[in-house]
């Protein structure tokens, strides 16, 4: 094989490793904009389930270069198809070194054992293979059995949070229960990531070209995420798109906030507890009229409740990426609610 051959297909797998980021990275923000409103799953589960197929036969090829001298024919990529579960188990088994680290070992037992990621897994490859063209397939005389990917992803969302207290409440289950659910998945699927990423650089693997190493940069944001992280970051765009209009945005001092004449509150992280939901570590809650709640982060009022971004125009806590998905503010309401009780 001549080298500028190897050299034109390492190009091709930066290239791939680089878009199986993206398009996971894409489909965990999809995935945190689910809720009652937007149940379009096919967008997420095609993001992630073309980002994690691609991620896993890359990892599998540039090991197997490592150790055979090779990389896999066109035959052998094309034999692995679009089946998540085969592949994710053919790098625990073959592809998967360095377990004398206890992480690496942890993080293996992991995405072996743990049922919501499995589940994850198995339906995202159910989507791979057969979910993503099946209308057109049926149309054209397939002969699939019936499958239900969407159907089978809101099962294994009741599963991990029983949304039976949040119903009849809307504000609730855009606030709490979805972002809490999602939070909960993509920490699963995070962790995954985290592991194959790993493999990169403490996998121990045979790399007399140093190509592993240097491929490991791609997902060095993924191989730095510390286990309390997992869950917590928000990969939505529509959270850069606001983040875009900040100078719009109500600007106010703690001198400001005082002078108003309206009942309020500095809370911090270290009085609140580990369920403190919001990114800066000091806030003020304020409430208007018994009804608008309003909290101040950073000099920057935000909504806690539908009432106050109605009425005052404000982004919400979420919306605007200054509080975590998955953390409730609903406490917040309730203090700001009882200033003014």
């Amino acid at each position: 094989m001549r080298a500028e051959d190897d050299t034109v297909r390492f190009l091709c797998l930066l290239d791939e490793l680089d878009t199986s980021r993206e398009l996971l990275k894409s489909g965990f923000g999809h995935l945190q904009e689910i809720d009652m409103g937007n149940t379009f799953y096919h967008l997420p589960h095609l993001l992630l389930a073309s980002g994690f197929e691609r991620l896993m036969k890359c990892y599998i090829a540039v090991v197997r270069k490592g150790r055979d001298g090779t990389y896999p024919d066109q035959a052998a990529m094309k034999s692995r198809g679009h089946d998540l579960e085969s592949l994710l188990e053919t790098i625990c088994t073959k592809h998967y070194g360095g377990t004398q680290r206890p992480l690496v070992q942890q993080d293996l037992v992991f995405i072996r054992t743990d049922p919501v990621l499995s589940d994850c897994v198995r339906i995202l490859s159910l989507f791979g293979k057969m979910g993503r063209y099946y209308n057109l397939d049926v149309v054209a005389g397939a002969g699939y059995g019936p499958i239900d990917p969407k159907g089978e992803w809101e099962a294994l969302e009741s599963r991990v949070e029983d949304p039976i207290p949040y119903l009849g409440n809307p504000e609730r289950l855009h606030r709490d229960y979805y972002p809490r659910v999602n939070s909960a998945l993509i920490a699963r699927m995070e962790r995954l990531v985290r592991a194959i990423a790993m493999q990169f650089t403490l996998g121990g693997h045979a790399d007399p070209g140093g190509e592993i190493r240097r491929f490991s940069v791609v997902y060095q944001e993924f191989r730095n995420l510390r286990g309390d992280q997992c869950g917590t970051v928000d990969y939505r765009r529509s959270v850069e798109i606001l983040r875009g209009d900040a100078d719009q945005w109500i600007r106010r001092s703690d001198r400001e906030i005082a002078a108003s004449g309206w009942p309020s509150l500095v809370v911090s992280k270290a009085e609140f507890g580990e369920e403190w939901p919001f990114r800066d570590d000091r806030v003020t809650v304020e409430c208007r009229d018994g009804l608008f709640c309003i909290v101040n982060i950073g000099g920057y009022d935000f909504a806690l409740n539908g009432a106050a971004r109605s009425r005052f125009g404000l982004p919400f806590v979420h919306d605007a990426g200054v509080a975590v998905l998955g953390k409730s503010v609903g406490p917040f309401i309730d203090v700001a609610h009882g200033l003014s009780a």
